[in-house]
This record gives structure tokens, C-alpha cells and sequence, in this order.
């Protein structure tokens, strides 16, 4: 070990010695067990071989490996959501925290863990049948009633109802801390709907992933065994009679829960949908699932909402995450929901108490695995235990699972709690306060540190038995606060260092042999809901796409004439800007009509260096901000540009998304938009003579670099916004935020490199903030980039992701969004005509922000001419990005839906367009009217674009609307207790 190892070394048994002599509350304790070194001071043999990976890293490999780890984290999209702020405002996603290195078990641990969990899962399992069916154990004493009854986890209308098979008790989780002689206490069950499966299998992926060395070294025992096995034994689970392919769905309160990445995440890696309340109806004594204008009959539910809330009718009546008559279906025996309803009752912490005696009753077996101490109030003998250790005891309720730190009362509020509980001792229980090992882990300065840890092991019911995952979520907690309490959580691998058990062979054949053609559908996956939410990821990708193309080309010509007024095509900048902010549906700033005057003190927006609109600061005063767009009037050499705007919502999982963007309403002080053909007109000049005036104007100020009208500090910053800023519709952030919360909704669909791209532009967008010099340079980088991830996401829809009908409503909202792009492009720039070195200016920046440039120059040169550009981008039907090709596109997304009909209102509005573009002659489109407006190709564009806004519309509302939310039954929505 080398010198500066050893000094790490030396800090990590300090903090050991210092976190590890105190319980969960901050109280001294006797002792502690480390997880890395004996009593001796030694390496366990366990870690020698993997000492040089993590402990010999020092300070800069550590800080490092922790940065290795975040970015893969970033990269994977994992997240975990505080739902602690404020309750009306839905709280965001933050990135998950995982320590870089695993907690590893040796082979005599485990097996001693394993067997614990199983027995404990036998267990639960029969109080639970029990309890809910003959109740035996109550009527023989061994459960009192009032820890039933009296616990809001049992549910009376679960009563009767059985799932098919030898266990009720499907999946059952346990936290457990081991203490300072080695062995463990199990700190809590968790049975009423489990978490932290899908963080484990998550956890997994990173770490493997960032230290492959180490991870190859170790060779832990694998979790994929779990997953194979929880995706037979689900369908193993479907309810006698169901289809010979039976459809098994995950249930989730939605992409606000708590652990809704835990939920997606699961629900991908098994291969089944993964659902909300508004995917499933209740009809004709069955549960179905919306499936785009058909319903699909569900056998298997994986629930993850709590059972109270999962039936408003015969449960809780306020509830607005639930399926209306799920419990009626259930009696029945027409689907199966697992954890089954009711299980959360073996979440009381009062049957800590009871288990020792419940094993030897129903097992006849001692229990292997013990809880920590607990003490009922509803026992005498105990309750004086209770009342004498109050000020050191954690204090639980066993009715609402409220909870109460003694260590923290004060002498008057000890005495009030005594009395409580003396009068209703039944409805508390004492636990004395948990006691953790300490493992070494990576602190924030990527310093070896020591923290408290505990496992959440993970239990399936199998055929025969029950299956406990190879390892599980690792918990490292942190102590915080002057009183040393255990404070919030970072994960940790579990590595589990042991030959692979032997699984019965016989099993594992039946069923693979019985279960081997079991394939999820395709159609299971298409519930109206989630096709919403995939349908606006594609819009917002395109548009993120056709935003960041057409500010990279502005932001080129930007470059080019900032400081070169006299160029020609100078005048270009001011229609480039208002195109940007009519395709964009924002209100740019108003372009100036007079160059700035050589006194300083003149308006700080008039002086070089002043940015009266900053990166990140909202330009639209007026708030006139629409979606999709509109009509486009063109009126005379003003250049005024004036969409109707529409407005499109998105109606996702996760809330209500209102798109705002491209070919929305734009108008800069009035609406008057003027380019340089305005100015010519108004002062009688050539565009020669222009430029020459401007030029010598120019050059008699010397002292500062001055920018033109058209390329001022105003329009800088406007470029900032419509790149960065978050808040501001229209903008490239805006649309990669809304794309990420509708992917985030349909997680479960999506390829895991879609989060690895999605990292990638935020990482760009926060460090333009952080980049200092050229911001010009910064800014072209991030474009740059950005367009290099959208380019990325695009290549996963076209070439990695199946052609059913997801892909087709997301394919339908790119072409729907490119068609509306594009044809806001042109009427905002093309519409009006202009002096010939502006319309190339123009042209060329059009054709950059269609991908077009290089197959226009092969075919026409260096020549300009509207009516050739149309002919590409309007009428070839062979070049992608041309408005014909999107509706061909179109029309086949159409008929490749389930039940399409050929006649319905958006095909007919798609034919309507098509026949609009047939019936135009491309010369047509050159003839300007008196104003200089070329009045043929406004109106084809104008036709067009609305007639794509009215098929958007048509077919949200008709093929992807979404049932509306749900509302209590009552109308009183208080519940009784």
C-alpha cells in the first residue's frame, strides 16, 4: 500500500470509529462491525484482491471513478423524485446517488441472508393467507385483533380473495442492518407494493459499466435470474382460463411517483407495458386496456399503487390514481393483481413482536432472521419496557404508520406520550433504534470515507419456493445534524462473492418448456395514453431539430456581418431573425432602423457590449406566444408577418404539457417586421448606394466595434434565449424539457441510449452558461452539438426502434412538425421579394436549415431562383426534407394504424393538402404583385400549414384522446378513518 493509501487509509478507520459508535438516533452504542477491516485492523480477505481497484485509487482516482459513475448515471436517465416540496407544484426528477463502491458479501453471509429471506417470505406468506382467509391464528391467540383490525394496511374487502398458485405473497422485500458481532436484524418488510428492484438491476448496469476491471475481478453472481425468473412466474400468475398468451401489465400512480424511474425501468427490463389508471376500464366483469380504439383484455397486474388507493368504489373514494371496479374484478377471479390487495398489512411494525411465535406455529421452525427489539403497548409486560426506555426508542404507530423519535422529546412531551400510551397502548410499538455496519464509500471531495449501511434484500415466489435476488440496494446513509441522526440516502451495489447455487434443473425445464413461446404483444403497448405522450415526442424532437438548425444558420450569418456592415447581403439579418421568431412563435426584438450614434451615452441598447436581452430573459413582452402556427400575410415591402397561431396540448402521464412553438403568432413593435427591401423603398436608395452610406456612416467611429442594426447585441441575445432558456417556449431548451417529461412518461418504451443522448444537450446547454471568451464560439459549439444528440435520437427511431404502432404516431408527429416547420420557414422568408444579395443570403440560410443547400447547388449552381427552391423543398417527393414528402409519409403513418379506414377527417385533410400541392406550377410561385409579395406561394403555404394544424388537431382529439381524469365518486372526499 502506498504512503498516500495509507493515509486515506488511516481517515477511513477514524471516521469508522466515529460514525459506527452511534445507533440511527445518534445514541452511543457498544460497538460496531466494520464491513472492510476486522477487529484487528486487517483487510477482510474479501476485499485484498480488490484493495488496489477502490482503496489504493488516492484522492484523485476516487474523485474520478464517483465522476465515472455520476455521468453514467446522467447517461442511463436515472432518477428519484423528492416529493417533499411543495404539493401543488409537481416535483422534478433529480439524478439518482450511488456510491462507486459495491458492498460485498462473502458466501457464509449470504447463505445465512438467503435462507433468512426465504424462510421469512414462507412466512408472510401464510400469516397472509390466513388472515385473510380462515384466520386461525387469530382465533387460537397468537395475533391479537387489534394489530389486524386495527392497522390501516388491511383491507376487509380483500377478505376471500386468493391469487391462483401455492403463495399469496408474490414479492416481499426487507431492509436489514448488521450489528456489531456480525450478524442481522431485519429492520422492516415491505410487502404492500415493493420498491428498489428496478434500482438494483439499474445500479448494476452503472457500476459494472464504470469499473469493469474490478466488477470482472469480482465476478458477482448475476442478477438477471431474478428478472427471467419474475417474468415466467407473472405469467405463471394469470388467473385460471386466460388466453394461452396471457397480458400482463405494470401499474404505476404515474411519472410523478416517487420511485417512477424504479417502476419504468422494471416494467422495460420484464418486457410488459407499464400502465396507468387511465389505460385500464373496467367492462362486462373484466379488466381492459385501452388499446387505440380497441380494448385488450389484461390477466396480470404488477402493482405499484397502494392498495387503498387502487379501487375508488370499494376502497378509497377519493382516489384519482385507482380502476374503477378492480376489486369487483378480482372476486371474480378475472385478473390477478399482485402484491395482492390487503399484503400491506405485513408492513405493521407490530408483527415484529409476533413473528418468533408465528414461525414456531405455522413453520415450526425458530426464526432465522430476527427483527429488531420491538415492544407492543397492547401487553402489559411490554408496554412497561416501552414506557421505561421511551427517551432511547423509536416510537410507531400500528394504525397510520406515523412515527416519533423518543431521543427528541422533551420532559413535558415524554410525560404526554406516556400517557398516551398507557391509555391506548395497542396503537404503539417501541423499537430500539437501528444499528448499522460501516462500509467504505466516496465522499463528495472523492475522499475514502465511512458511512453507515443496510441491504434491501428481494424475495420471488417461485413454484416450489421462494427465489431471493443475488444481491439487492445497497443503503448508505449519511449522518447529519448536530444530534449524529441518520440522515438521507445514497445507494450501493451489493456484490455477492459466491458459486452460483444449484436451481433444480427440473423446474427451470418445465418452464422454459411450458413458457418458451411466451412473447409480450406489440398491441399491449398502444393505450391511447402512451401513444399521446409518444406522438408529442415526436413533435418536440423535430422541433428542437428545425430550431437548432435554423439558429445555427442565423447565428453563421450573425457571425459573418456583426462587424462587416458594408458586406452585401448585410440586410439579410433582420428577415432571417423574423423568420426565426415566426417559425418559433416568439417576438424577437425590434430591428433598428437608424445606425447607433457615436455617443456613449446614448441608450444603453444602442451601445456595443449591452445586452438588453441576456441569456436565459424572456423577449416577449406582448406574451403573444401560439402553437403550430398559422396563416401567413405578407403585406408590401414591411415585411409584416403575422401568424393566427393555434395551440396544441400535450396530455401526458405526467401532466399537462401546452406546446408552444413553431409558426406561432410573431410580431416585433406592432407587427412590423422590416428588412432591408422596407428601407430601400422608404429612402429612395439602391442597394448600392445603401451599403456605401452605411459603410462610410460606419467607418467615422472608429473608437468601438459597432454592429449593424440587423446584427446588434439585441439579436445576440435573442439567439441565447431561443437556445437556453428553459422558460421560454419556442425555444431548443423548452423543446428538449417537454421532450423529456413525455419520454419520461413512456420510459418503459424507450431505448436506454435515449437518455444517454438527452444527457448529452443538457450537458451542452449548462456549460455555455459556464463558458467563458468567445460566447459567439460557445454558442455555435452548442448548436453544434446539440444538433449532433438530436441527429442521435433521430437515427434510434429510424433504425432501432420496431415499426408498430408507437413508431407510427411518433413518425406522424416528426412529419406533422416538420411539414408545419417547414412551410413557416418559407412564408415567413420567401414570401416577400427582396434585392438579389439579400434573397441569396436568405436563400442560402433557408436551404442550411433544411439540409437541402448541398442538393440545391447540384442541381441549379450558384443561381437563385424561388422557384427552384420550391421544387425541392416543396413539390420532390424524393428528397426528405420537401413538404410532398412528408405528406407521403404521412399518409402511409395513416394506414398503418390499427382500424384505418382510408376516410377519416386527418386523411381527408391530408388529401386536401396533397391536392393543394398538385395543382401549383412551380413557375407560378416567382410572380409578385404590386407590393413586391408573391401572393401564389403565400397562399399554397398558408393552405397547407393550416391544413396540417387542422390534422394535428382532428387526431388528437379523435384517436389519441385520453380519457379525462379521474374524479371521487362523492362529493365529499374525506375518508373515514
Amino acid at each position: 500500500m502506498t504512503v498516500g493509501a495509507a493515509g486515506e487509509y488511516a481517515k477511513y478507520r477514524a471516521a469508522a470509529a466515529d460514525t459506527g459508535s452511534f445507533d440511527a438516533v445518534g445514541l452511543p452504542v457498544d460497538g460496531y462491525y466494520d464491513e472492510l477491516v476486522n477487529d484487528g485492523g486487517r483487510l477482510r480477505p474479501l476485499w485484498s484482491e480488490l484493495s488496489a481497484e477502490f482503496l489504493e485509487q488516492g484522492r484523485d482516482g476516487l474523485h474520478a471513478l464517483d465522476a465515472r459513475v455520476r455521468r453514467r448515471i446522467e447517461d442511463d436517465g436515472i432518477t428519484y423524485t423528492d416529493l417533499g416540496g411543495d404539493a401543488n407544484e409537481p416535483a422534478a426528477p433529480r439524478p439518482w446517488r450511488l456510491d462507486p463502491i459495491p458492498l460485498l458479501l462473502d458466501v457464509a453471509d449470504w447463505q445465512g441472508l438467503e435462507a433468512g429471506v426465504v424462510q421469512r417470505s414462507r412466512l408472510l406468506d401464510a400469516l397472509l393467507a390466513d388472515v385473510y382467509g380462515p384466520r386461525r391464528t387469530l382465533t387460537a391467540g397468537l395475533l391479537p385483533p387489534q394489530v389486524v383490525f386495527g392497522y390501516r394496511g388491511y383491507m376487509r374487502a380483500a377478505h376471500g380473495i386468493s391469487l391462483p398458485g401455492r403463495h399469496q405473497l408474490f414479492l416481499h422485500a426487507c431492509d436489514i442492518s448488521r450489528r456489531s458481532d456480525g450478524g442481522f436484524r431485519v429492520l422492516a418488510d415491505w410487502a404492500q407494493a415493493p420498491s428498489g428492484a428496478g434500482y438494483a438491476l439499474a445500479d448494476r448496469r452503472v457500476v459494472s459499466a464504470a469499473i469493469p476491471e474490478a466488477f470482472e475481478l469480482a465476478s458477482p453472481l448475476p442478477l438477471n435470474p431474478f428478472v427471467r425468473a419474475m417474468r415466467l412466474m407473472l405469467v405463471e400468475a394469470a388467473p385460471h382460463g386466460a388466453a394461452e398468451e396471457p397480458v400482463v401489465v405494470v401499474l404505476s400512480p404515474g411519472p410523478h411517483s416517487e420511485t417512477a424511474f424504479d417502476q419504468a425501468y422494471l416494467a422495460s427490463v420484464l418486457g410488459f407495458p407499464l400502465v396507468e389508471n387511465a389505460d385500464l376500464v373496467v367492462r362486462d366483469g373484466r379488466l381492459w386496456m385501452r388499446s387505440l380504439g380497441t380494448l385488450k383484455q389484461v390477466d396480470v397486474v404488477l402493482r405499484r399503487v397502494d392498495a387503498e388507493f387502487s379501487d375508488p368504489l370499494d376502497l378509497r373514494p377519493d382516489s384519482r390514481l385507482g380502476v374503477v371496479g378492480l376489486v369487483e374484478v378480482l372476486r371474480r377471479g378475472a385478473v390477478t393483481v399482485v402484491n395482492t390487495l390487503g399484503s400491506g398489512l405485513l408492513e405493521s411494525p407490530a408483527l415484529a413482536v409476533f413473528l418468533p411465535e408465528l414461525s414456531r406455529a405455522l413453520l415450526d421452525q425458530e426464526l432465522i432472521l430476527p427483527s429488531v427489539e420491538t415492544y407492543w403497548g397492547g401487553d402489559d409486560s411490554q408496554r412497561t419496557k416501552l414506557l421505561a426506555d421511551l427517551p432511547r426508542l423509536v416510537l410507531r404507530s400500528t394504525a397510520d404508520d406515523s412515527t416519533v423519535f423518543g431521543s427528541l422529546l422533551t420532559r413535558p412531551q415524554l410525560a404526554e406520550w406516556r400517557d398516551r400510551i398507557t391509555a391506548e397502548g395497542w396503537k404503539w410499538v417501541g423499537q430500539e433504534p437501528a444499528r448499522f455496519s460501516v462500509a467504505p464509500a466516496v465522499a463528495g471531495s472523492g475522499e475514502l470515507a465511512a458511512a453507515p449501511v443496510a441491504v434491501r434484500l428481494f424475495s420471488l415466489a417461485g413454484r416450489v419456493g421462494y427465489r431471493v435476488m443475488a444481491g439487492g440496494l445497497g443503503q448508505l446513509h449519511q449522518r447529519t445534524g448536530p444530534d449524529g441522526m441518520i440522515g438521507e440516502a445514497t445507494a450501493k451495489d451489493i456484490w455477492v462473492r459466491a458459486a452460483p447455487a444449484a436451481v433444480p434443473a427440473v423446474e427451470i425445464a418445465e418452464e422454459r418448456e411450458r413458457r418458451a413461446p411466451v412473447l409480450p404483444t406489440p398491441d399491449v403497448i398502444s393505450s391511447p395514453r402512451v401513444l399521446n405522450d409518444l406522438f408529442w415526442m415526436g413533435r418536440y424532437a423535430e422541433r428542437a431539430e428545425a430550431a437548432v438548425r435554423l439558429l445555427g444558420a442565423t447565428h453563421d450569418r450573425y457571425q459573418d456581418y456583426r462587424y462587416r456592415p458594408w458586406m452585401e447581403g448585410a440586410d439579410a439579418m433582420p428577415i432571417l431573425i423574423a423568420a426565426l421568431g415566426h417559425m418559433t412563435g416568439t417576438t424577437p426584438p425590434p430591428p433598428r432602423k437608424t445606425p447607433p450614434q457615436s455617443d456613449s451615452t446614448g441608450p444603453a441598447s444602442d451601445r456595443v457590449g449591452a445586452d438588453p436581452y441576456p441569456a436565459g430573459q424572456q423577449q416577449n413582452s406582448n406574451d403573444q406566444r401560439q402553437s403550430e402556427g398559422g396563416l401567413s400575410q405578407s403585406q408590401g415591402s414591411s415585411g409584416q408577418t403575422q401568424g393566427s397561431g393555434g395551440q396544441g396540448q400535450s396530455q401526458s402521464s405526467g401532466g399537462q404539457n401546452q406546446s408552444q412553438g413553431f409558426g406561432g403568432q410573431s410580431q416585433s413593435q406592432g407587427g412590423q417586421s422590416q428588412g432591408s427591401g422596407g428601407q430601400w423603398q422608404s429612402q429612395g436608395m439602391s442597394p448600392e448606394s445603401s451599403a456605401v452610406a452605411r459603410r462610410r456612416e460606419f467607418s467615422d467611429q472608429p473608437t468601438v466595434p459597432i454592429a449593424l442594426p440587423g446584427a446588434s447585441r439585441r439579436d445576440h441575445g435573442y439567439l441565447v434565449s431561443l437556445t437556453v432558456d428553459r422558460e421560454l417556449p419556442g425555444s431548443l431548451a423548452f423543446a428538449i424539457e417537454c421532450y423529456g417529461k413525455a419520454a419520461r412518461a413512456v420510459r418503459d418504451q424507450l431505448s436506454p441510449d435515449t437518455w444517454m443522448i438527452l444527457g448529452a444537450i443538457d450537458r451542452a446547454l449548462s456549460e455555455y452558461r459556464g463558458a467563458r471568451g468567445d460566447r459567439g464560439a460557445a454558442l455555435s459549439a452548442v448548436h453544434s452539438r446539440s444538433l449532433a444528440a438530436l441527429l442521435s435520437l433521430a437515427g434510434i427511431d429510424a433504425e432501432s426502434t420496431v415499426r408498430d404502432t408507437g413508431w407510427h404516431v411518433m413518425d406522424i408527429g416528426r412529419r406533422l412538425e416538420r411539414g408545419l416547420a417547414l412551410s413557416s420557414l418559407l412564408a415567413a422568408a420567401l414570401t416577400d421579394s427582396y434585392p438579389d444579395p439579400v434573397t441569396r443570403v436568405v436563400t442560402e440560410a433557408v436551404l442550411q436549415a433544411s439540409v437541402s443547400a448541398v442538393s440545391y447547388r447540384r442541381r441549379h449552381g450558384d443561381s437563385v431562383r424561388v422557384a427552384a427552391l420550391a421544387g425541392l423543398l416543396l413539390f420532390d417527393e424524393g428528397n426528405p426534407r420537401s413538404l410532398a414528402y412528408q405528406l407521403e409519409r404521412l399518409e402511409a403513418d395513416f394506414l398503418a394504424l390499427p382500424a384505418a379506414s382510408g376516410s377519416s377527417r386527418p386523411q381527408r385533410l391530408l388529401t386536401d393538402a396533397q391536392r393543394m400541392l398538385r395543382r401549383v406550377d412551380p413557375a407560378d410561385l416567382e410572380v409578385t404583385d404590386g407590393a413586391g409579395c408573391r401572393t401564389e406561394l403565400a397562399e399554397l403555404l398558408d393552405g397547407v400549414h393550416l391544413r396540417l394544424r387542422k390534422i394535428s388537431e382532428s387526431f388528437e382529439t379523435t384517436r389519441l384522446s385520453v380519457p379525462r381524469e379521474i374524479q371521487p365518486l362523492w362529493g365529499s372526499t374525506r375518508v373515514v378513518e
